[in-house]
């Protein structure tokens, strides 16, 4: 059995990192509800926001340079590592994605039926585009002159949001948030065997957000397409530098696992699999999602022991 974290541990994560991202996604979504479920998109990419915001800003100073407790809120100009651009990356696709979303919807109420390709087009264009830019920003400088990673870390955040945002707009909006908090989870674990407690700070900040999410919408069947952004700009540039940056034993196939496991939910979009009993859809979606994160997990605590006095 793995050695248990010391209490005092356990109770400084609870007050400094959980409490404060699920309570404060939590209660922004239910305040944006309260207008109705429309201000749902708008009201989970808030949520999500200041979920990690909570978490992360301390009332130590006021100076901007020392006030992010996880991540600064300030980048060092060039010499800052790449996941110090994980916020920003985050918060530029969460633009991108209601701004694209809105247009798209806008297009969709004046154009004919038959030019359906057009709203789609207006949607996903930008996105793919913000992709392209902020996907630059994640790629840590040990990878820079592997000319793969940069393509193929944009592929994986766009076919992830794909996959959940199909899913949120078709009414599963509860469910995405629910993935995206056991995914991030998942990576925490992962990271935390890596040695790193700071890595697995920002993967549960962003795992309870999205649970607190979670919570809010599946009572009130809100549209959480809004918070998926920041899901998919973190997670895999987050895996990406935990695998870039951190020396331990973790086999690359758990930050694998854990980065692409959004793209198992591809085939639920295809109609003929759509059609499918509920019931059945959602116990599929639940293994595939499981299945991949425990065995990430599995193999972390295999090849490596946990260190709680790690920074």
């Amino acid at each position: 059995m793995p050695p248990l974290p010391p209490v005092r541990l356990v109770l400084d994560s609870i007050q400094q990192t959980t409490l404060p991202a699920a309570g404060g996604a939590a209660l922004v979504l239910a305040l944006f509800l309260v207008f109705g479920r429309w201000a749902g998109a708008l009201g989970s990419a808030a949520a999500v926001i200041a979920g990690f915001c909570w978490a992360n800003y301390t009332f130590t100073t006021l100076s901007w340079d020392e006030t992010g407790r996880v991540l600064p809120w300030k980048l060092e100009g060039t010499h800052s590592p790449a996941w110090h651009g994980l916020p920003r990356a985050a918060v530029v696709l969460i633009v991108v994605g209601l701004v694209s979303r809105w247009l798209g919807l806008i297009v969709a109420r004046y154009q004919p039926e038959h030019r359906w390709w057009g709203s789609r087009l207006l949607t996903w264009a930008p996105r793919a585009a913000g992709v392209a830019v902020v996907s630059g920003w994640l790629v840590p400088s040990q990878f820079v002159e592997s000319l793969w990673v940069w393509p193929a870390l944009a592929a994986a955040m766009l076919l992830s949001w794909i996959a959940f945002d199909g899913l949120a707009r078709g009414g599963a909006g509860g469910q995405v948030a629910v993935c995206l908090a056991a995914v991030f989870f998942a990576a925490g674990v992962v990271l935390i065997h890596a040695h790193s407690a700071r890595f697995m700070d920002i993967a549960v900040i962003l795992g309870c957000s999205m649970a607190g999410v979670a919570v809010v919408a599946g009572a009130a069947k809100a549209d959480t397409s809004g918070a998926i952004p920041a899901g998919v700009g973190v997670l895999p540039g987050l895996m990406l530098s935990g695998r870039a940056v951190l020396d331990s034993n973790v086999p690359l196939a758990s930050f694998w696992l854990v980065g692409l496991t959004p793209l198992v939910l591809l085939p639920f979009l295809h109609p003929a699999v759509a059609r499918q009993n509920r019931w059945l859809i959602l116990i599929s979606r639940v293994l595939l999602i499981l299945i991949p994160l425990a065995i990430a997990v599995l193999l972390a605590a295999q090849n490596e022991q946990l260190a709680f006095d790690e920074e």
